[in-house]
Order: C-alpha cells, then sequence, then structure tokens
C-alpha cells in the first residue's frame, strides 16, 4: 500500500530544494510520456524561487520556443474551447458530488428492490401478508411483480416467435422438396 504524505512546506530550506529537485524531475517526466505516450503537445514551465524568495530563470520544458509555440496556439483557440476542460475546485467538488448523488439514488434504489423481494420471497413461504408494514410496501411489491410478469411475457412471446419461425422454416423446406 502507498503511504499517506503530508503536504506543508518544507522548513529545511536543504531539504526542500532537495524535494524540489526530484519532484520536478518526475513532473517532466510523466509529461514526457504523456506526450509520447498519447501522442499529444504538451509542454511545462517551473519557476523556481530564489534563497531570496524572488523568481528565478524558469524551467522550461521541451525547449522555450515549443512551449512558446504550443501557448501561441493555445492562446489562438476561441475562449470557449480554452476554458472548456478547465475546472476550478469548486466546480470539481460540483461535479463530483453530483456523480456521487446519482450513484447513491441507484443504489438506494437497488437495494429497495433486494428488500421488496426479500419480504416477497418471505411472504411467499410463509403466506403471511401482515410482514408489509404498508399501503407503500404493497405498492412496490405490486410494481416489482408487474416488472416480472411483463419481463415472463416478454420471453414468452420471443420463445414463441422462434418457435413459429422454426416451424415456418421446416414447412418451406417441405414445400420445397
Amino acid at each position: 500500500m502507498g503511504r499517506t504524505v503530508k503536504y506543508e512546506f518544507i522548513a529545511d530550506e536543504r531539504v526542500r530544494k532537495q524535494t524540489f529537485r526530484k519532484r520536478k524531475a518526475g513532473l517532466l517526466k510523466k509529461v514526457s510520456e504523456l506526450k509520447t505516450l498519447c501522442s499529444v503537445d504538451a509542454c511545462a514551465i517551473i519557476y523556481p524561487t530564489t534563497a531570496t524568495g524572488s523568481v528565478a530563470q524558469p524551467d522550461v520544458w521541451p525547449s522555450a520556443n515549443e512551449a512558446s509555440h504550443l501557448l501561441q496556439r493555445f492562446e489562438n483557440l476561441p475562449s470557449m474551447k480554452q476554458t472548456a476542460n478547465m475546472m476550478d475546485q469548486e466546480k470539481f467538488l460540483k461535479r463530483n458530488i453530483t456523480r456521487m448523488s446519482k450513484n447513491l439514488d441507484k443504489e438506494k434504489k437497488k437495494n429497495r428492490g433486494v428488500e421488496i423481494e426479500q419480504q416477497m420471497t418471505k411472504f411467499l413461504f410463509e403466506k403471511n401478508l401482515h410482514d408489509f408494514s404498508n399501503l407503500d410496501d404493497l405498492r412496490d411489491v405490486a410494481s416489482l411483480l408487474d416488472e416480472k410478469i411483463d419481463l415472463m411475457n416478454d420471453k414468452l412471446e420471443n420463445i414463441a416467435n422462434e418457435i413459429g419461425s422454426g416451424s415456418r422454416c421446416g414447412e418451406e423446406k417441405q414445400q420445397s422438396i
């Protein structure tokens, strides 16, 4: 399993520089892999800070000319295309909450169906209608039974069609002989 890392400012300057160097190399490697494996245009621009806190010369990958060209292509896009895939933390969280809410609703519905099937099975074996505590439970059972009956009718109809078309083929073969 992976280890958990506490993300906070590294106070020790030597350790911070070493960590920066390693992480920058890892990030540039990932950008290079992304560009190679997915055949996409990519660049990275990293602005390190100096010991005095001022911004140093940026590190640009793969080269300043390529990065400049790629950024110019991006700036020439219409604003709608530029922002189409951009997402701030709020948008990201809202999208995930919406997706998880839909999944939760789906799971609740599935659980309710399982509960009703369990009650229905219990009812069939024990023949005790009093286990259904309210009218909503009985309506859910009726709805589930209707779905099952429709499903069975569809299966019977498909089987009848297969049998009917199979016997017709046999009749056609006999007539041609």
